[in-house]
């Protein structure tokens, strides 16, 4: 599956693209601020009348026109500055309802439970199933950001919240592709949690040759279709629970001859329907409460009314459910950070050493504030994304998504290996919480998508987005002696790498505080932009096998969309004066300080280009490593005689 996607993008960016214009849409003013209410309800109200406050009208649900993506226009150099209102689409009083409808789900997680298995019943007593279910089949029916927000009590326990949000990502393509009589047939069921969902998407060993190895094929006589094969790495239900899996499955268009006609399709197939059978349990690196399993399809005879969307539309389908996957992941991963920096910090505090606390110790303050700094930024970037989702109707987030995944798994890992070195010989013990927090997060950070197939795919797709709106432009840089006035240009223009010049203005929309890290954005946007057409003017469309410039041009928009967040959120909270805000302010600067730092050296490395910033040297050793098969230098004390 994600080699699929990288070589899909490939082959997009690899098409001639027609110069595209740009526009913008404005965006209503007038957003409601949000307060949290102390009073408490009970484990009932929350299974009855939770849902009340969060369901949406018609008109609010339809949102508003979609806006020009914000971290696509970022390679081409455009900023929409009124995305730099951070969006607040649960009003006040819906805000203080969700958090008294949640206490009961807060005070089941606060509890030390996680030291026995959670019980099938609770979850389902709770709700857990049905946050983001519509209501008109009994679910709670809340938004992407309340139904994140609701997941945040579970994501400290990260197995069984791997386990919800697989079930919720098949209820979000269920509700955005199911037909009405699919909705009718799963959806009351999905929200009780007497059936529960999971995705089955990935396989061991993918053939070379076709998609996946899992295929489905169309027999014209019964009209119905049979599916084999096999997935891995599938969440499964608690024992007891029927389960209902997404599978992905290839299927060739009838009267279409070789690789023309393979496509793909989405299949909702019951684990109860003859020839599902389970296989064999994963012994898993990480996630260890989460059981998953092979699932094994052995001629399934399937209807068409178990088809998802359309189809031979399996590609365009999954992007949808892999923008799904990506933003739900993420909570997992910002869950994880938190514990660990609150572990991190009440270690720090309660210890001392030499008569000295770590916590006073600068190298352990700087690492804790870079903790928090990156946490801040992972938790704005989520709930920035999740609120154009809502705001506006269709609005391309696929690059956000993976931004937000992106930059948390990193974060995450860089978080989980500083707490080792800071709690030092303790964290070597089997079973201590370090060792199980450092197993889930290399289980997060390799299960589906690795942090090299993200970093590949959002270089390309910013890169694809770039090429339409730069085509003109770059083919003429591409051919300087027909085109000698925008080489002319070229010259005599003041801007470059090290010192850019911008127009952008940012810092008229957020708190004047701000200013500084503003102008940080806009030089850093300004450098993404340079870097994209020096890479196009290079390379033209050979860059998509410069897969060393791509990651540093994912680096940059990453650090970017944090930066763009962080200031965001920040604004907003001083503004309306909630607690602590003024600490905000000093985040977003730090987060903006050290991104420009960052943006600026992997744009003086692309900059620079292979013989300057040691690329060709690395490529030149690679060969040997490859001819000798590994380590080639003799011992250091051989004599040559």
């Amino acid at each position: 599956m994600r080699y699929h996607l990288f070589s899909r993008a490939v082959r997009i960016l690899n098409q001639n693209h027609n110069k595209c214009g740009t526009f913008l849409l404005a965006r209503s003013a007038g957003s409601k601020a949000a307060t949290n209410s102390s009073s408490s309800v009970n484990a009932q109200q929350w299974a009855e009348d939770s849902h009340a406050p969060e369901e949406a009208s018609a008109a609010e649900q339809q949102g508003l026109p979609a806006r020009e993506p914000l971290a696509k226009n970022l390679f081409v150099g455009l900023t929409d500055k009124e995305l730099l209102g951070y969006p607040e689409v649960i009003a006040r009083e819906e805000m203080a309802s969700l958090q008294n409808a949640l206490l009961p789900v807060k005070n089941y997680f606060a509890e030390e439970q996680q030291k026995q298995p959670h019980s099938l019943e609770n979850l389902q007593q709770l709700g857990l199933y049905g946050l983001n279910v519509p209501t008109d089949y009994d679910g709670k029916g809340y938004s992407w950001s309340a139904s994140l927000i609701a997941s945040e009590p579970e994501s400290s326990h990260t197995s069984l919240a791997l386990g919800l949000q697989s079930h919720r990502i098949v209820v979000d393509m269920l509700r955005e592709l199911g037909t009405p009589e699919q909705q009718q047939k799963y959806m009351s069921a999905l929200a009780s949690g007497k059936l529960i969902a999971s995705d089955a998407i990935f396989e061991y060993t993918p053939p070379e040759d076709d998609l996946f190895g899992t295929q489905a094929v169309y027999d014209l006589d019964k009209k119905t279709w049979l599916l084999s094969g096999e997935k891995a790495f599938v969440v499964v239900a608690p024992a007891g629970a029927r389960q209902l899996f997404l599978v992905l499955a290839q299927t060739n268009k009838t009267n279409v001859p070789g690789n023309m006609g393979r496509e793909l399709t989405l299949f909702l197939v019951d684990d109860q329907q003859p020839g599902v059978r389970l296989g064999e349990t994963h012994a898993t690196f990480g996630c260890r409460e989460a059981v998953m399993r092979r699932i094994h399809f052995d001629q399934v005879q399937l209807s068409t009314q178990q088809i998802l969307g359309q189809a031979y539309e399996g590609n365009r389908h999954s992007e949808q459910l892999v923008r799904f996957s990506r933003l739900r992941s993420s909570l997992l991963g910002i869950g994880l950070s938190k514990r660990l920096l609150n572990q991190l910090t009440k270690f720090s505090v309660e210890t001392t050493q030499g008569g000295v606390q770590i916590k006073d110790l600068e190298l352990t303050r700087v690492n804790l504030s870079q903790a928090m700094c990156s946490i801040y930024a992972m938790e704005s970037m989520l709930y920035l994304t999740a609120g154009m989702m809502d705001e506006f109707r269709g609005q391309d987030v696929t690059l956000e998504t993976a931004i937000t995944k992106y930059y948390t798994l990193q974060q995450l890992y860089a978080i989980s290996s500083q707490n080792l070195s800071l709690l030092g010989p303790a964290s070597l013990h089997s079973g201590q919480p370090a060792e199980l927090v450092l197993r889930d997060t290399a289980q997060l950070c390799t299960q589906g998508e690795s942090l090299t197939t993200l970093s590949m795919f959002i270089a390309l797709t910013g890169l694809q987005h770039a090429g339409k709106c730069m085509n003109e432009g770059v083919g003429k840089l591409r051919n300087p002696l027909f085109n000698p006035g925008q080489i002319f240009s070229k010259f005599l223009s003041t801007a470059s790498v090290e010192n850019p010049k911008t127009n952008m203005q940012l810092a008229e929309h957020v708190h004047p505080t701000l200013e500084a890290p503003a102008q940080c954005i806009e030089h850093s946007v300004a450098r993404l932009h340079m870097a994209v057409e020096l890479l196009f003017t290079r390379h033209g469309n050979a860059i998509v096998e410069r897969q060393n410039e791509l990651q540093r041009l994912a680096n940059i928009s990453t650090i970017i969309y944090a930066m763009w967040a962080s200031i965001a959120r920040a604004s907003r909270s001083y503004c309306i004066g909630l607690p602590l805000a003024d600490h905000e302010m000093l985040t977003a600067t730090a987060i903006c300080s050290q991104g420009r730092d960052d943006v600026l050296r992997l744009a003086m490395e692309i900059h620079n280009g292979n013989y300057m910033n040691n690329d060709n040297n690395l490529l030149r050793l690679s060969k040997q490593v490859a001819k000798s098969k590994g380590y080639f230098a003799v011992h250091p004390l051989t004599f040559n005689f």
